[in-house]
C-alpha cells in the first residue's frame, strides 16, 4: 500500500557536513567531490519501500547549514515530521553545534511527535575521526534520536538511515490513524448514548 500524503523531512547541519551530497546520493544516486554548499534550500522528492506492501513518500529538504544563512532556516521547519541533523565526523566543532540544533528544534516542534535522527557523515574518513562513535550514539539516545554512520561518497548507511526514516514514520502514521478512528468510535458511542437518553426522557414524560 502506498501512503500517498508527502512526509516532510528537514535536513540540518553546519556548512560543509555533507548534507546536501548525503541527500543527492540517496534521492538521484549522484555524488561529486566538488559539491557546493547550498546556500538555500533544495527540495527533492523520493519514495521508501518501507516492506513489500508499504511504501512512504518524503519530500526532503534541504537547508543552508552555514551561520549566516541559519537565520532563515526555521520557516522551513514548520510540518516536518523528520529532522536529520548531519555532523562530519572528522570535524569536532560539527558534532558540538549539534547540540544548537537539537534545541533549535525543540523551540519550533513537538520533538515528541517527529522522527528525529543523528548522523555522523565521511564514515569514509575513518582514520581522521574525531568525535568518539560512542559518545555520539549516547547523546543520540539522551535526546530521543536515533544515531546513524553515513557517507556519501562510499554510499554508506544511507539507505538504512532512510529505511528507518521511513518506517518511523509509517509507524506513527498507522497509530494516528487507529487514534483518530478511537475519537471517531467513542464519539460515535458518546452521541448513541446520549440520544438513547433522550428517547427515555421522552418515554417517561409520556407516561
Amino acid at each position: 500500500m502506498s501512503k500517498g500524503t508527502m512526509n516532510k523531512i528537514v535536513i540540518i547541519g553546519e556548512g560543509r557536513v555533507g548534507k546536501t551530497s548525503l541527500t543527492l546520493r540517496y534521492c538521484k544516486g549522484e555524488y561529486s567531490d566538488t559539491q557546493e554548499s547550498t546556500i538555500n534550500v533544495s527540495y527533492l522528492e523520493k519514495t521508501v519501500q518501507v516492506n513489500e506492501t508499504d511504501k512512504v513518500n518524503i519530500a526532503i529538504w534541504d537547508t543552508a547549514g552555514q551561520e549566516k544563512f541559519k537565520s532563515i532556516t526555521p520557516m522551513y521547519y514548520q510540518q516536518a515530521v523528520c529532522a536529520i541533523i548531519v555532523y562530519d565526523i572528522t570535524y569536532k566543532e560539527s558534532f558540538d553545534k549539534v547540540k544548537s540544533w537539537v534545541t533549535e528544534l525543540t523551540q519550533i516542534l513537538d520533538t515528541n511527535k517527529i522522527v528525529i535522527c543523528i548522523a555522523g557523515n565521511k564514515c569514509d574518513l575513518e582514520n581522521n575521526r574525531q568525535i568518539d562513535k560512542q559518545f555520539a550514539e549516547d547523546y543520540a539516545k539522551s535526546v530521543g534520536a536515533r544515531h546513524f554512520l553515513t557517507s556519501a561518497k562510499n554510499n554508506r548507511g544511507i539507505d538504512e538511515l532512510f529505511q528507518y526514516v521511513g518506517q518511523e514514520i509509517l509507524k506513527r502514521n498507522t497509530n494516528k490513524g487507529k487514534k483518530n478512528s478511537k475519537m471517531i468510535i467513542n464519539n460515535q458511542s458518546i452521541l448513541e448514548g446520549d440520544k438513547k437518553k433522550e428517547e427515555k426522557k421522552k418515554k417517561d414524560s409520556c407516561c
